[in-house]
Formats: C-alpha cells, structure tokens, sequence
C-alpha cells in the first residue's frame, strides 16, 4: 500500500527517521485486496512487518490493565487501527495517556484513508478525519504524532 503523512504537534521532527522508515517500509509491504473484511489482514500484515524490525507486540498503558497499544520501539507509540471509528478515540487517550507518563516520546498512529476505509467497511477509522479532529484537540492531545494514512 502507499501512504501519505500528517505531522501533528511536531511529529515529524519527533519521530527519527530511522523509526518513520520501518513503519512506512512496514505498510507498503501489505499487499491485500481492499474488500470488506480485509482489516485483520491488514493488521497482522502490518504487525508482522514491524515484529520482524524489532517493533513490540502489544503494549499496556498502565500496569494490570487490559487497555494497550499496538506496538513501541525507542520510545515512540505506534497505534494501528483498522477498526470502528470510535476505537480512534479510545487509541487518542491511551498515547496520550503514554506521553504524559514519559512512557512514549511520540506517537504514529496509522489508519486507512477515506476510500480504503469505505472499502474494508462501514463506520472504519479513517486518517482524513483524525487529521482534522486533531487540529481540534489540539490543547488536549499533545503528543507530537504521525499520521500514517493507508491508501
């Protein structure tokens, strides 16, 4: 898949290269039709790219809960979601939540584009619209992030 980026909050001089380079080496390496009920293959597609880069699996947000994120690397918190839009939010508040606890330094945060969204699904978070609600939370989600849009 291609992808396009956002830099929101500085992302961009936040997240070093090197980390931006396997992130986006792992999304163009997914190579799965854009139907409905393609977002696990997506997922594991691009988890598996990162875990063969040193990326973590699963990462909790606070000791002895069940809420985490998808992957960390050198400090920088990595959410993919392919998932109902609401699910956006709930990823928002957990980096956000990582950030403030100097558990993260950054964020990318990777989502389809519009029409990929519309085409793996119905209601799926999509980065057109994280790009702009982020410019509205602005004073309330600071982490410096990258958004990676699918396309």
């Amino acid at each position: 898949m291609k992808v396009s980026i956002h830099s929101h909050c500085s992302g961009a001089e936040r997240v070093p290269d090197s980390i931006l380079s396997e992130v986006v080496a792992a999304a163009t390496a997914i190579e799965v039709r854009a139907e409905r009920g393609a977002a696990p293959r997506i997922r594991d597609r691009f988890v598996a790219e990162l875990r063969e880069k040193g990326w973590s699996g699963e990462v909790t947000v606070a000791r002895g809960s069940d809420m985490s994120i998808t992957s960390m690397r050198n400090g920088i918190g990595l959410c993919l979601q392919t998932g109902n839009m609401a699910r956006m939010y709930a990823d928002l508040i957990k980096l956000q939540t990582l950030y403030l606890d100097n558990a993260i330094e950054a964020a990318i945060f990777v989502l389809p584009s519009q029409p990929l969204a519309a085409a793996i699904g119905d209601n799926i978070a999509q980065a057109t619209r994280l790009q702009r609600e982020l410019e509205i939370f602005r004073k309330a989600y600071h982490v410096p992030t990258l958004v990676l849009s699918l396309e």
